[in-house]
């Protein structure tokens, strides 16, 4: 009987993962901009300064890059690491709202088209983190 409401759980999943899917996908032509300038911004949120350490912490594998289109600690962070990831996660946060404000989508829809294209470019070596919740080096 488990199997049976757990695979109805997940045809319930994989239904509301496709229409949303195909809702961003629909407005795709639309958002496409956005999606690109939001990956701009999330490499260079804070400044270049902050890009450069960012690129350090990344290349040292201390912070990855998450699905979600924000960076974590690999680990336990040190007080610098934490800082580090408040500061540019703060920022990106800040661009992804503007971003829905000005295109009336959500910040989650944001989130989730930014992510996947920040995992797409990150660069071998960087830590990602998936759906689940683990790390693994791309």
């Amino acid at each position: 009987m488990s199997n049976a409401k757990s695979m109805i759980s997940c045809v319930k999943m994989t239904t509301c993962s496709r229409n949303f899917a195909m809702s961003i996908l629909r407005r795709l032509p639309r958002v496409l901009p956005i999606f690109v300038f939001a990956v701009v911004l999330a490499f260079g949120a804070a400044g270049p300064a902050a890009a450069d350490e960012l690129d350090d912490a990344k290349a040292s594998g201390v912070v990855g890059e998450t699905f979600r289109g924000y960076i974590a600690p690999v680990g336990d962070p040190t007080p610098e690491v934490s800082a580090l990831v408040d500061r540019i996660n703060s920022g990106r946060r800040a661009q992804f709202e503007d971003i829905a404000a000005r295109n009336d989508i959500t910040v989650d829809q944001v989130e989730i088209l930014t992510g996947q294209r920040v995992l797409e470019r990150a660069a071998a070596g960087t830590y990602i983190m998936d759906e689940t919740g683990s790390w693994k080096q791309k």
